[in-house]
């Protein structure tokens, strides 16, 4: 699997040769320069809150992207030799977008303030949600009504709905004397049934009984009895193991049959429509969440590196089995920011340590991240996001 990585470092001044020398660095065939719009800034009280706010929307964003698709790998039945295949963003696949990333500023205009922007984003996130979750429930709905009336076809025919099974002709309508009863019979007493039904009570109509149909272990035969007799040929039948179904046919229930049908068909169409809906919100939840991620590099590197900004971007491919090699030697080129990472600083302090003589003493607008480096994990010198694909 190979990782993605969003990273930036000060372009002391020429973002051209600092871009070849960070490609010569990583040693990575896969990196493309990452063009940042230049984003009004604010406060730092609002570059901080920004912050926080970009990382968490960055993880809310990653979990509906992921769970976007595997609703869609749910729904789909895709083999998992075509997934990477199967997932677009306007028309690019994952790589192919991410590498010519461009921020669309017809849409998230860079004359406003970051929270504005990350304003906008979260609110159109929302209103993609809401319509994924109204179609969803939707779907599911119409679904559960089907597997409900489905479930009741479920089983042999001593337990299973006899609608659509049992027709007009198989029965006697219309009188005040006479009904037509349904019998499930084992088919291992098939002839003992023909032999003793017209004596199991008094007033069985003889040679009344037909067979409709057979399953692999009952088949449902009709006779017709005076009603006064019912109860009595219910309780024989039960002694000899014949199953006397309660089902009365009716006009109705064979409406509900087609309406079954119908609502099969509205659900398969359901579906293709809701798989559609899955693909164009997955292509645009991929675009918003890629917007907050060049967003959270930009007010990172303004935190980091000070103010005005000067910092190259680019996203590097890596794979799997050269992340580490990769990782060290990046930090290994750029370690000299460990002595120079300031927030706000409006001085040039890009440059490497020996030339940066200053202490926090002499300028206390500088803030010292090796002050608490000791607290951190693991503390990288220079900005970074990885971001794994499932299906690259």
């Amino acid at each position: 699997m190979s990782s993605y990585w969003f990273i930036s470092v000060p372009a002391n001044g020429d973002a051209t040769i600092t871009f070849n020398e960070l490609k010569k660095t990583s040693a990575v065939p896969d990196i493309h320069l990452l063009e940042i719009p230049e984003f009004k800034v604010g406060s730092l009280d609002t570059m901080l809150q920004s912050a926080e706010e970009l990382q968490k929307l960055d993880t809310i964003y990653e979990s509906y992207n992921i769970k976007l698709v595997e609703n869609i790998l749910k729904l789909s039945n895709i083999p998992k030799e075509s997934y990477s295949e199967y997932f677009y963003v306007d028309e690019c696949n994952i790589t192919q977008y991410i590498s010519k990333f461009q921020w669309d500023s017809a849409v998230y205009q860079t004359d406003g303030l970051v929270p504005d922007i990350i304003a906008k984003i979260d609110k159109e996130v929302n209103s993609i949600q809401t319509t994924l979750k109204n179609k969803l429930s939707n779907y599911a709905q119409l679904k559960s009504a089907i597997s409900s009336e489905n479930r009741k076809k479920v089983g042999n025919l001593s337990v299973k709905s006899l609608n659509g099974i049992v027709s007009p002709e198989h029965c006697v309508q219309g009188s005040e004397f006479f009904k037509t009863i349904f019998v499930a019979v084992p088919n291992n007493l098939e002839k003992y049934w023909i032999n003793s039904y017209e004596t199991m009570s008094q007033m069985v109509i003889p040679r009344s009984s037909k067979k409709i149909i057979s399953d692999n272990e009952y088949s449902l035969f009709s006779a017709v009895l005076f009603n006064r007799v019912i109860g009595d040929f219910k309780t024989a039948a039960k002694e000899k193991k014949f199953i006397v179904r309660d089902y009365t046919f009716s006009e109705q229930a064979d409406e509900n049959e087609e309406e079954l049908k119908a609502k099969i068909e509205e659900e398969q169409e359901a579906l293709i429509q809701l798989i559609e809906l899955l693909h164009s919100s997955f292509s645009d939840l991929f675009k918003v969440w890629m917007h907050i991620k060049v967003l959270r590099i930009f007010v990172e590197s303004v935190l980091r590196y000070g103010l005005p900004s000067d910092f190259v971007s680019c996203i590097l491919k890596v794979v799997a089995k050269d992340q580490s090699q990769v990782k060290n030697d990046l930090t290994k080129a750029y370690s000299y920011l460990d002595n120079s990472g300031r927030i706000f600083s409006n001085s040039n302090k890009h440059n490497k340590p020996q030339s940066d003589k200053r202490t926090n003493s002499e300028n206390p607008d500088l803030f010292d991240m090796n002050e608490f480096h000791s607290v951190l994990d693991e503390y990288i010198p220079f900005v970074i996001f990885e971001f794994k694909w499932l299906f690259d």
